[in-house]
Formats: C-alpha cells, structure tokens, sequence
C-alpha cells in the first residue's frame, strides 16, 4: 500500500529546478497513507491468461460493452436509473450553480452550491431528494430535483476537515480524451494515495503503449468512457475483464474546472485521470482506492498478464543492473516500491530538570521528514530515568500521548514536531540531555537522490550502464540516477509485468 501526492488545493505543478525551487506536497501529507513495503511472497511468471480471441473481439467490437445507467446524450453526464439514500454523487445542471431549498415543497430556507457539487443522498421521494453537502468545513442538507443527481465516486476523505470528504467539483473536460500516444510521462498523481496504480500506468505505458490505448475507448455519442480492467478469478485463478463506463466529468479544483484534482494536470493528457476514475468507480470510490495498493495487482488488473514480484533484498549489487536490463529488454513493465520508513538518528531535544516538565522541539533532516506516529521511544542513555517512553499515535493522528512506567504526563503534536513530559517523582534523569529520542520517519528517505519513502516508481532504464532511473508518478520531482547500492538499500519490492501485446515498437 502506498502514498499519496498532495496537490490540492495547490497543487504541484511540473517545473524544473531543484526540489528546493519547486512546489511539492505539503510535508504532513507526504506520506499518510500506506506502506511501500507491503509485498506478496508470489514470484509468478509474467505471463497472459487472456486469449488472443478475447483481445480481438475487444478491438474489433461493433458495439460498446452493456452497462446499467443511461447518458444525457453528448453534453450530460452519465444518470443512474433510479436514485437512493446512499449513493454518492454530484449534482449537475444547466446552470452555473445549483439551488437547494429547506423543505422538498421548496420553502424553507435556502441556499446555493457550485454546479458539480459532490453530494450525498439522505433521502428520495418521487422526484425529489434531499441531499447532504460539504459547504466550507460544515454538513448541510437540503432539497433538490432527483434529475439533477449524478452518480460519480465518492471523493477521498480530506485530512483538514475531520468526516469530510475533499471539496473538490466535478466538471466536465470536453473532448477525447482517450490515449492516442500513451507515455508514463503523461501521468501525474494529484492530491490521492494512488501512487501504486499511478506508477503502474506510468510502468505498462513506458512498456507496451498499446496496452493502454486498448484498454481505454471511447464513445462520441454519449461522451463516455468505456474501460476494460481484469479481475483474477480467486487465487491463482485467470484473468476475465471487466468492463467500466464513466462519464467525462472529474473531480478538479475549486475555481479552476480544467485543472483535475486528482490524476492530471492542466492542459495535459487526461487519459491517466479517465483510468484512476473507471478504477475508482470499480474499486468502490477514489477514498477506497487511496487507502494504497498493490502495484503487481494494478499492473495485473491493467494488462490481464499476472505480474512477478521480487525482493530486493534477495539481489546482491552485482545483479541489479542486469537484472533491470534484461527486464527491460524482454518488455516488462517494471514498477519499484520505496521503503516505507527510516529510523532516525538519536537526539536529545529535551529541556527542563528534575523529574519535569521536560519539553522539545523535534528536528528533522528534511522539511518533508515528519514522525511516523507510534514510532517514537525515549530513553536514558545515564540510566537513572528506569523503564523507557513511548507515543500511542496512529497513522493520521495529529497528537498522540507519551506514556511508559516512568511516565505522569506526556504529549506529542505530530505536526507541530513538539514534546512535552513530566516524569513520576524520583523518575528525572540527571540532566535534560541524558534523555535520548529516536523515531520512525517518512518523507525525503534520500534527500539528495529525491527519493520519498512510502512510494512507488516506474523504471525508465539503465544510465551509462552502472545507475537506474525511475520516474515518479507525481510528475514533478523525479529523483536523480541511483546507484546499485542505493537501490537495495531504500527499495522494497520490484514487480514486472509483460502486456499481452509485449513491448510496442518506437
């Protein structure tokens, strides 16, 4: 499971410069989501189990794939056939914004949202429903006619407004979209912890672009997308495709509808961010998809090839290059996952005396770097404090407590990077500075390489013959060539898979 890019609501953009110039994601999102390490021990062969039969009635298919919801012809997005308590969407009319009212008569008081306002179905009655909104960091419900729901993927969960979900507006991006000439580079991760399907793309485009353009079709006359995914049959089991139509409506940034929120950047391809929502849309909603994944299994699900997967730490430095060489060669599409986080050096940021209150500033090697909550232990290296502290956080907290044997009161603040401790009578060290702080982070694992823990990448091929370059999937912020060496040392997982169709000529 894996990472998420943050870039909304400001967004990384594409920029060259060092990492210093640019504008990446903010240091308390860098790494919430996931973990880079999370491996399966299968070691499959890369190979198809989709018949030549099945691709070509796929590519040569006179009519589009069913599906159970009807379109507005080519300006609207797509309508369910019936509306629900519960489901997830957006409203979407004809004008600029979307009035909703008190009461389902139309008294009531009433107020106004952005068109392609996410929602939420609380109640539905003949033609109406009654909807629940994000209005700033508040919940509000009101009434509005049933036929301007939309179904779409319920957004992700935003970290700065506790049971919200990100404030984002679906907004249709007129056009085709579909993939014409499909490169990893065309793909930039937004404010989303896909970085594992994102890289995955990014992967099978450098490899067999035809792998891409073949997945993704689309239908002028309604304005959709069709997208075909594969789906394992049980354990082990074939692969048998799966067909997702979506409209061209995505989510994108409030006050600029041409800028997408997740995958995608202005004015550049889409194809990445019609994919990520046919998955979303899938897999449930872009919050369940953010939550990490496996890289082998999107690569799998992407292609209908069943990816291999290996550990670095099985590879000595002498194997690394080869290795990647002859993958590349044979058209794999090969995808590498970062640690999920460091240990950090000792240091003593505690000031006080006597038993407390001790208080400290947390410093870091890297403005990104942040405490992995639940990682932190304190100790002292004379001895006189018995027992050790440690936090009770967990991912996502914003504080956590410090506790132990020799602990009365203790409190941390995970995005502050700050400490406060007060021991049990006859607990004090003998000074301050004897109290020793160690913890686990995420963020810049390698600042000089522009390595992130917690991610994935898309390798793009061997330098000068002795350093590996990856891509990252944010689009920005692409880590320099890295030696054997320092590829074993940071990364946790290699997995490779071989489209159907293999590499695509240039």
């Amino acid at each position: 499971m894996l990472q998420q890019s943050t870039r909304a609501p400001g967004k990384a953009k594409k920029s060259g410069g060092s990492p210093e110039t640019q504008t990446p994601a903010a240091p308390d999102k860098q790494a919430r989501v996931g973990n880079a390490a999370l491996q399966r021990s299968v070691q499959n062969e890369g190979n198809s189990a989709i018949g030549n039969e099945e691709i070509s009635s796929w590519l040569g298919a006179e009519k589009e794939p069913p599906h159970g919801a009807s379109t507005d012809g080519p300006v609207g997005p797509m309508r369910p056939a019936a509306v629900q308590s519960g489901k997830w969407g957006a409203l979407i009319g004809p004008k600029d914004t979307v009035e909703l009212t008190g009461s389902m008569d139309g008294s009531g008081e009433k107020f106004t949202v952005p068109d392609g306002k996410t929602c939420k179905i609380v109640e539905a009655k003949g033609d109406k429903i009654k909807v629940e909104v994000r209005v700033d960091k508040e919940k509000k419900q009101g009434w509005c006619a049933s036929s301007l729901f939309s179904e779409q993927p319920m957004l992700n969960k935003d970290d700065d407004a506790v049971g919200l979900q990100d404030d984002f507006i679906y907004a249709k991006q007129k056009g085709d979209h579909s993939p014409a000439d499909p490169k990893g580079s065309d793909t930039a991760q937004g404010a989303l912890g896909d970085c594992y399907l994102i890289a995955s793309m990014a992967a099978i485009a450098n490899a067999s672009p035809q792998a891409i353009k073949d997945a993704i079709k689309y239908n002028p006359t309604s304005e959709t997308y069709t997208v075909r995914f594969y789906e394992e049959s049980g354990w082990g089991g074939d692969y048998k495709p799966v067909y997702i139509e979506v409209d061209s409506y995505l989510p994108t940034v409030a006050g600029n509808r041409n800028d997408p929120a997740y995958a995608g950047e202005p004015s550049g391809k889409m194809w990445p961010a019609i994919m990520e929502k046919a998955y979303a849309k899938w897999k449930g909603s872009y919050q369940a998809m953010g939550q990490g994944g496996y890289g082998a299994q999107s690569m799998a699900e992407i292609t209908g090839a069943r990816s291999a997967e290996k550990n670095p730490k099985s590879m000595k430095e002498e194997d690394v290059i080869p290795y990647f060489e002859k993958a590349k060669k044979d058209g794999m599409a090969i995808y590498a996952a970062v640690e999920n986080n460091r240990q950090s050096d000792a240091q003593m940021p505690f000031r006080g005396s006597g038993d407390g209150p001790f208080s400290a500033t947390i410093s870091h090697t890297h403005r990104w770097n942040h405490i992995v909550p639940g990682t932190m232990r304190v100790t002292d290296k004379a001895g006189k404090m018995k027992g050790s502290v440690s936090d009770n956080g967990k991912e996502g907290d914003a504080t956590g407590k410090l506790t132990g044997s020799p602990v009365d009161t203790g409190t941390v603040d995970y995005k502050k990077n700050t400490a406060d401790l007060k021991l049990k009578a006859g607990q004090g060290p003998g000074k301050a500075e004897d109290l020793e702080l160690r913890f686990a982070y995420q963020g810049a694992v390698n600042a000089e390489k522009l390595l992130v823990a917690n991610h994935a990448y898309a390798f793009d091929g061997v330098v000068n013959g002795k350093e590996l370059q990856f891509y990252n999937p944010w689009g920005t912020w692409q880590p320099k060539p890295i030696t054997p060496a320092e590829f074993l040392k940071h990364f946790t997982n290699i997995s490779t898979n071989k489209a159907p169709q293999g590499a695509t000529k240039a």
